[in-house]
């Protein structure tokens, strides 16, 4: 399958991303095209919600439940914004989007480069778009999506039913799997597809224009800075692609891929920033529906949310107390703001507490020394990858110019932030305050890693953007007058011409040589081998042919950690295991133990009869991670009683149960 060919299905991906929350931004009176870069959160909100509430109402999942989800939101906020103490003054079309070619241009140019540098990133380290991720999380996340289209359920509420036995399900963010799933059936494409098409248009959309979003809350209507963070956006090898290396951990992608959005749509909550024109129902409604969709496509991405948003309360009550002192007024209000800005500092240390996994999760031990973690951080090469030094020099660049202005300080503490917590958890002592202060990501340095790049591309887009107006303004000086004075070197015609887009492009050429690391190290965990850790090539070709020798309502044992769970998502055929860390009931118990001896055991046969069991995908005994776990009862040898040889690819097998007819 060729790139070209799934075209269309990224073109459907990305209207379903955008379409619905594009609905709600217009619902609110936006006009100005930046608020687009909010859409896609207002999607996941509405459709990661709607999934909760389907099964109570009876509803099916599909697009159908999401659009009515959208349109009443929609509709909600309409009639609020109509309300008289509510209404705000609508900008007229004509206004609100033009013309403004210096932002068109520019920006444009950003995101053309930015996010087709991320595509072409992805579409190398994917392979090919029917390729999957040889790795443990995996397993569970393409069942997960097969459960959902199996079952007509994306509930974040009970999407653990697949993997719990017999016990009640708990809360697993299901908005990734959700989206994913209506991506299929829109398109019939498969799920490995889908995956790969649906990540690699996040990728390149969601986060490349939600950086883009940032950098203009923080430094305004300045087309050099916002074109730099689409620029600049590709230039990191910890965020995006080492959630889709790593892992995979793709809700935890999905919700860092927002994150850039919404903390922009936290500043517009607190009043912090350049976005202005935006009524109060569009000001105080953003921030909690962005919060919203980045909690159930993670709940670890809110957290991360909360820890990069501390520094805008400072900065919000900060601008109240000195406008308040410099126009002579009391300080009464002030402090009644600080209480409430501690009050808020509260609650985030509660959340702090009990919105975490559980203590035997977070068993991340540290990997480096402060030095080198510090290092690593200063040159942008979280995690061992390649030094970045394009993107490093700008980034350093970028936190000098936003210190000295009071208004974008607050982006400086929320790098500060992420920065402290990578160390850390990197390189801090394992023991108490390590796990109080990171076990929220699991103590997994890989999370935190991926965060540095939130803060660290609106720093990079400001430092860009210095360097890119300078060199423009004095190449353009040179040419219409080497003798100009410095204050005179700015020209209107900077902005129309060739210079700035050169120099993006020059931006872009520099960062691009350490991505190549990070690009090969995924390739090859998307690449189907005959030695692959988790389905070899020959396992994957058997896989594909089970639908010649196995009937679609049949159960195939399987040991999970070989692989052959995987034959649920890829054959769409039903399995006793559809994940590495599954809790059996005692049935399939007693055949991951004994299915071997079912022409001896009558148990095994009641056990396989329960369940409907009548066939055996055993791939050996190499475990995805190298380890043993048993599953004795699925390793059949060839000329085992009461078992039929139906196919062999090398290694693997697939037996139909004869014993138990």
């Amino acid at each position: 399958m060729s790139w070209f060919s799934v075209l269309p299905t990224a073109v459907v991906c990305l209207a379903l991303v955008f379409l619905p929350g594009t609905l709600v931004i217009l619902s609110l009176g936006l006009r100005n095209p930046a608020f687009l870069a909010i859409a896609p959160l207002l999607t996941v909100g509405v459709a990661a919600v709607v999934a909760m509430l389907a099964p109570y109402l009876g509803v099916g999942w599909s697009l159908f439940p999401v659009m009515i989800g959208t349109i009443a939101l929609a509709s909600a906020l309409f009639i609020a914004r109509k309300i008289p103490a509510l209404r705000q003054p609508v900008r007229a079309w004509a206004s609100a989007l033009g013309p403004n070619k210096q932002m068109v241009l520019l920006a444009g140019t950003g995101l053309l480069i930015g996010g087709g540098s991320i595509a072409l990133q992805l579409r190398a380290a994917f392979g090919r778009p029917e390729n999957i991720s040889q790795t443990f999380d995996n397993v569970f996340h393409l069942n997960a999506i097969r459960y959902v289209l199996e079952t007509g359920n994306a509930s974040s509420l009970t999407l653990t039913g697949m993997t719990n036995g017999d016990n009640p399900p708990y809360f697993y963010p299901a908005a990734w799997h959700g989206l994913v799933s209506l991506l299929i059936q829109l398109t019939g494409a498969s799920v490995p597809v889908a995956v790969n098409v649906f990540n690699l248009c996040i990728a390149a959309s969601v986060w490349t224009i939600g950086s883009m979003f940032l950098v203009r809350s923080l430094v305004g209507s300045n087309p050099f800075a916002v074109g730099a963070a689409g620029v600049v956006a590709a230039g990191f090898g910890s965020f995006p692609i080492l959630l889709l290396d790593f892992g995979v951990l793709y809700p935890n992608f999905l919700s860092v891929s927002m994150l850039p959005a919404a903390l922009a749509c936290v500043g517009l909550f607190f009043g912090i920033g350049q976005i202005h024109d935006v009524g109060p129902v569009a000001r105080y409604s953003l921030a909690p529906i962005a919060a919203t969709a980045v909690a159930i496509a993670h709940p670890n991405g809110v957290m991360s949310l909360l820890a990069l948003s501390i520094p805008v309360l400072i900065a919000s009550w900060a601008r109240l107390a000195l406008s308040r002192r410099r126009a002579g007024v009391g300080p009464g209000l002030s402090v009644v703001a600080g209480v409430g800005v501690v009050a808020m500092l509260a609650v985030i240390a509660v959340l702090w507490k009990f919105i975490r996994p559980p203590a035997a999760a977070a068993t991340w031990l540290p990997v480096q020394t402060q030095g080198q973690a510090v290092g690593e951080v200063l040159t942008n090469s979280a995690m061992q990858r390649p030094v970045a030094w394009t993107v490093s020099i700008l980034v350093v660049l970028g936190l000098v110019l936003v210190l000295k202005r009071s208004s974008t300080i607050w982006i400086s503490g929320s790098f500060l932030i992420t920065a402290g917590l990578f160390v850390v958890v990197s390189a801090g002592q394992a023991g108490h305050f390590r796990d109080q202060l990171t076990g929220v990501w699991y103590n997994d340095s890989y999370r935190l890693a991926a965060l540095l790049p939130v803060a660290g591309v609106a720093l990079a887009a400001v430092g860009a953007a210095w360097v890119i107006q300078t060199l423009a303004a004095r190449m353009e000086a040179r040419v219409e007058n080497p003798k100009a004075a410095p204050e005179k070197l700015a020209r209107p015609s900077v902005a129309f011409g060739v210079v700035p887009i050169a120099l993006l492009a020059v931006v872009a050429l520099l960062q691009a040589p350490p991505m190549v690391t990070p690009v090969r190290s995924a390739q090859a965990n998307y690449s189907t081998t005959p030695d692959s850790p988790l389905v070899s090539s020959d396992e994957m070709t058997l896989i594909a042919e089970l639908d010649k020798y196995v009937p679609a309502d049949a159960t195939v044992a399987v040991n999970p950690w070989t692989g052959g769970a995987m034959a649920f998502a890829i054959a769409d055929r039903n399995t006793t295991s559809k994940h590495t860390l599954t809790t059996y009931t005692k049935a399939t118990e007693v055949l991951n133990d004994k299915f071997r001896e079912a022409n001896t055991d009558p148990a095994v046969c009641l056990a396989a009869r329960a369940d409907n069991v009548r066939y055996v995908l055993d791939f050996g005994t190499r475990e995805v991670h190298g380890g043993n776990h048993g599953f004795q009862g699925l390793q059949i040898p060839d000329a085992t009683p009461g078992f039929e040889l139906l196919a062999r690819h090398g290694e693997a097998r697939l037996f139909e149960v004869t014993a138990c007819d």
